[in-house]
C-alpha cells in the first residue's frame, strides 16, 4: 500500500506517492475559479492543459456556467480574464467563483480527497450560489482517477441555468491527444475517429488517445457519475470536452435546492480496450 500526501506549490495541491516520487495531479484556484491541473498517466505524461491560447479560461478540468440567474440577477461563469476582445460577450456581466482559501484534504489508501466551499458571485461580488466542490485524485492498477462533484446550492433563491452550450464539468486535452497531432477520438461501440464519430452527442464516454513516438500509447477518458446518463456531450476536435446538461434545455432549481454532477476522469498508459471501458464507466 502506498502513502500519499499533498505537497503545496502556493495554492497549487500536488497528490504525491511518496513511496515512488508519483505525481497523480493537483487542485488548485487563483482569483476566477477553481480547476483540476496537473493530471498524469502512471508513466507521467500530462493529458490536460491549462489553459488554451484563445481561451485561456478552458483552465484542466474546470466547472462553468453561463448564464446563472437568480430573480432579476444574471451572472456569467464561463469566461475568465484575459480577455480575448473589447467586444467579447462572455465577459459581460462576468461573474467569479470564490474558492475558501483553507481546502479539506482527506487522505485514503488510495490517494487524496479535496473538498472546496464556492461562493458564486455576481459582477457585483453579491453571491448567487454556493457550490460543494469535490475532487478525488487516486490511483488505480492501470490508470489515474479523477472524480469531480460539483454540488451547487441555491441559498440565495432559486436558480435557473437556462440553456447553453457554456457548461458544466468538463476539460481542455492536452494537444498531443488532438486528432490534428494524429490523435484518435472514441465513443461507446469502438466508434473512432474525429468528434463526429460520436452521434447526437450521446456515448457511454469519450476518450481522446495517441501515440507518443518512442512511448506508445496514452489517453484521457471521461464518464458520467450517475447511472444511465450517456450526454449530450459537447466535445471539439481542439480539445474542448463537456457534460452538458444545459446544452438541450434549461435546469432549475428551487430555493435551497441543489444541482449535483460528478464525472470521472481517467489518465491511462497504453491502448483504451472494451475491458478497461467498461470497468471504468462502473458506477
Amino acid at each position: 500500500m502506498s502513502n500519499y500526501e499533498v505537497i503545496v506549490n502556493a495554492r497549487t495541491h500536488l497528490v504525491v506517492d511518496t513511496d515512488t516520487g508519483r505525481c497523480l495531479g493537483g487542485v488548485g484556484t487563483n482569483f476566477y475559479r477553481p480547476f483540476v491541473f496537473p493530471f498524469y498517466t502512471p508513466a507521467g505524461h500530462t493529458v490536460i492543459q491549462e489553459f488554451a491560447f484563445d481561451h485561456p479560461f478552458h483552465n484542466g478540468i474546470f466547472v462553468g456556467q453561463a448564464p446563472v440567474k437568480v430573480g432579476e440577477r444574471e451572472a456569467w461563469f464561463w469566461g475568465a480574464p484575459p480577455r480575448r476582445s473589447f467586444t467579447d460577450r462572455l465577459f459581460e456581466q462576468l461573474g467569479r467563483m470564490e474558492t475558501e482559501k483553507e481546502i479539506d484534504m482527506a487522505p485514503h489508501a488510495d490517494g487524496v480527497q479535496f473538498v472546496q466551499k464556492v461562493v458564486w458571485r455576481d459582477a457585483n461580488e453579491e453571491p448567487l450560489v454556493d457550490e460543494i466542490r469535490t475532487v478525488n485524485l487516486y490511483s488505480i492498477a492501470d490508470g489515474t482517477v479523477c472524480e469531480m462533484t460539483s454540488e451547487k446550492i441555491a441559498n440565495y433563491g432559486a436558480v435557473e441555468y437556462p440553456q447553453t452550450k457554456y457548461g458544466s464539468i468538463g476539460m481542455r486535452v492536452e494537444p498531443r491527444l488532438l486528432p490534428v497531432m494524429g490523435g484518435v477520438v472514441i465513443g461507446d461501440n469502438n466508434r473512432r475517429g474525429k468528434v463526429e464519430v460520436i452521434d447526437e452527442n450521446i456515448s457511454d464516454f469519450v476518450v481522446y488517445q495517441n501515440q507518443l513516438p518512442g512511448h506508445g500509447h496514452f489517453g484521457v477518458f471521461m464518464t458520467i457519475l450517475e447511472e444511465g446518463i450517456r450526454g449530450p456531450w459537447f466535445i471539439r476536435d481542439y480539445g474542448m470536452a463537456l457534460y452538458n446538461p444545459t446544452q438541450t434545455g434549461t435546469v432549475s432549481t428551487p430555493a435551497n435546492g441543489t444541482w449535483k454532477i460528478a464525472l470521472r476522469f481517467v489518465a491511462y498508459d497504453g491502448e483504451l480496450t472494451t475491458a478497461r471501458a467498461e470497468k471504468w464507466c462502473m458506477v
